[in-house]
């Protein structure tokens, strides 16, 4: 079934998603806000983006000609019933609140990916902004691709994630809709609910440990790989003990977290990594034959990686007695390092409202979307 869609973003993944999914035969609709129209001003004289990809991604290459490339929110949902929305978290609000007096029901809203709390998030927004419509809202994992803009107009997608998790709030009586978005993306597949999703974004615990004890050469500027020369065994290491914490969450009932490790093979044994821990799967995965270290710690894999995923995942475990320890001090090395405090501004159990919910009010919650246990 092609589908016409509707992509929010001007990024390199948005580039990615548009050129793909047109050349597989959908109607693609690119917005991006008016302030960011520089963006899209390229492709739109073009009427296009020439999508490039690794041959292992099993993607198809070629001109993706676009239906419509707008930077006007009600134009771009004309006709329109999957939206994705690609770009940082922190940019979520804002999308919720332009969106809101324009949805209809039955909109399928696709955070792709939402991080930590994201589509809970974004259905309070909604309310917040006072749509009443009966919406549907997704949450990747991941992002779907690993990509990056060539230029202006073009982008290069060398990784294709297979077996990537989605999940929607509430999960309840969701299959229809996901089989539909199965159309759109084969390589999903379907988590229990949203907190399996908000703890399975493999960059969570490999960004942050990457970035943190490679901090020196980051700062020297060294010309290096990230994942293949970054990833030693002393930062498999400091990773282990977070994946260990990390799935003790699979102690509450109808919680099932995939170690990292599985998530990583899943994605990526398809373009032919192979090993069962970080290192050996990093090492011979050739996607990675082209991501370089960052020359700053000023940069995504911590400004949002730590404040929308580590700090609402050291927190989450506290709040039902789990280990947490080694999560907790990795944070506050970053916070010293970086010389900034991200507790600040992160995302917090009672930002995303489940603050003080029992386990069994948890999953009732984000399952049913209220949170008193059905008699």
């Amino acid at each position: 079934m092609k589908e016409r869609v509707t992509i929010i973003g001007g990024g390199n993944g948005a580039f990615a998603s548009a050129g793909d999914l047109s050349l597989r035969g959908h109607e693609v609709v690119l917005f991006e806000f008016p302030e960011f129209e520089a963006n899209i001003s390229d492709v739109k004289k073009l009427g296009g983006i020439n999508f490039t990809t690794l041959p292992s991604s099993g993607l198809q290459e070629g001109f993706g000609r676009l239906y419509k490339i707008t930077t006007d929110i009600e134009d771009a949902l004309e006709g329109s019933e999957i939206i994705f929305v690609i770009i940082p978290a922190y940019g979520h609000e804002n999308v919720a609140k332009s969106l809101a007096p324009y949805l209809r029901d039955g909109h399928i809203i696709v955070l792709a990916p939402s991080n930590f709390g994201g589509s809970v998030l974004f259905s309070k927004w909604l309310n917040q902004y006072g749509c009443e419509k009966d919406v549907h809202i997704v949450e990747f994992e991941c992002m779907m691709y690993a990509c990056r803009k060539k230029d202006s107009t073009s982008v290069w997608a060398r990784g294709y994630k297979h077996g990537l998790g989605c999940a929607f709030f509430p999960s309840y009586d969701s299959d229809e809709v996901f089989n539909r978005l199965k159309e759109v993306y084969p390589i999903l597949v379907k988590r229990n609910n949203v907190i399996e999703t908000w703890l399975s974004n493999i960059n969570t615990i490999v960004h942050t440990s990457l970035m943190m004890l490679n901090a020196n050469s980051i700062d020297n500027k060294r010309d290096m790989l990230f994942y293949r020369e970054c990833l030693t065994d002393s930062v498999e290491n400091l990773m282990e003990k977070l994946e260990k914490e990390r799935l003790g969450i699979n102690g509450i009932e109808g919680i099932t977290l995939l170690p990292l490790a599985q998530i990583m093979k899943n994605y990526y044994s398809h373009q032919g990594a192979e090993g069962n821990t970080m290192r050996e799967l990093a090492n011979s995965n050739p996607i990675f034959n082209w991501s370089k270290m960052p020359t700053t710690l000023e940069h995504r894999y911590i400004t949002e990686d730590v404040p929308y995923g580590l700090i609402p995942m050291w927190e989450l475990l506290g709040e039902y007695g789990l280990p947490n320890n080694t999560t907790k001090a990795l944070i506050d090395i970053i916070c010293a390092i970086c010389n900034k405090d991200f507790y600040k501004d992160a995302i917090t159990l009672d930002t995303v409202g489940i603050k003080g919910l029992t386990k069994e009010e948890l999953i009732q919650y984000v399952t049913f979307g209220n949170k008193s246990l059905q008699v």
